[in-house]
């Protein structure tokens, strides 16, 4: 006796479009072996055959895919972790002026040995300028007083919130930002989703600290001898 005559003619009516029973499944609340005894006598078209195999083969390479990328995630992360590791063993301070001068070399302002330019650095990212708060401060000894801030936001931005965050970021005293740089971006411009707080510029206005910055950069691009890299 059937107890659910409509489940029953809906599942029938998907099968009879050329459904997969897994894919009954998600409109007819019922086990599996219920659908397959109901739909076993529907006789499938060979166009639906070949989207069932078409889409059976697709599934099996999406596993795989997932897989390899779970697989792939796990190794980096053990890579990174170990790799990690082994730098414990090398001094606080000297890790500390590696990552502070790589980190000004990709995204700070850049001046020659003359040190015209003042030292600024830029980023969205809150962690990448504590990191350079703790190069400024504990390797070049800038106090925290002298490295002003400004922020670069779109106009249509929420200009005291972003203050307000970097202010409690950076710990530095709201009497050093400056006036902040209001951005026209385009209308269909996503920074603002991305970046509701905008950027965060540090400025230090001292010629000798360019200057360091600019030879540690130097002397470390020689120790690594780049000039002269492996040919694979």
């Amino acid at each position: 006796m059937l107890r659910k005559p409509r489940l029953y003619q809906q599942a029938i009516f998907l099968r009879r479009k050329g459904y997969s029973y897994h894919e009954i499944l998600r409109f007819v609340p019922v086990g599996y072996g219920t659908i397959s005894r109901w739909c076993s006598h529907i006789i499938l078209t060979r166009e639906q055959k070949e989207r069932l195999i078409r889409k059976q083969r697709n599934n099996k390479l999406i596993r795989t895919l997932v897989k390899n990328a779970v697989l792939n995630k796990q190794e980096a992360k053990k890579w990174a972790k170990n790799t990690i590791s082994q730098l414990k063993l090398v001094n606080i301070d000297l890790k500390l002026i590696i990552l502070g001068i790589s980190l000004y070399w990709a995204e700070g302002t850049k001046f020659n040995e003359d040190g015209h330019k003042s030292v600024e650095f830029t980023n969205t990212d809150s962690r990448m300028i504590k990191l350079m708060l703790k190069f400024f401060t504990e390797i070049l000894l800038i106090p925290l007083n002298k490295i002003k801030v400004i922020i670069r936001i779109d106009k249509r931005g929420d200009i005291n919130n972003a203050i307000k965050y970097w202010s409690r970021i950076t710990s530095i005293s709201r009497k050093n930002f400056r006036k902040p740089e209001l951005l026209t971006l385009n209308q269909n411009s996503k920074s603002l989703n991305k970046y509701p707080r905008g950027m965060c510029r540090l400025t230090i206005n001292e010629v000798s600290v360019a200057r360091k910055i600019y030879y540690l950069i130097n002397y470390l691009y020689k120790d690594f001898r780049c000039d002269k890299l492996k040919k694979l």
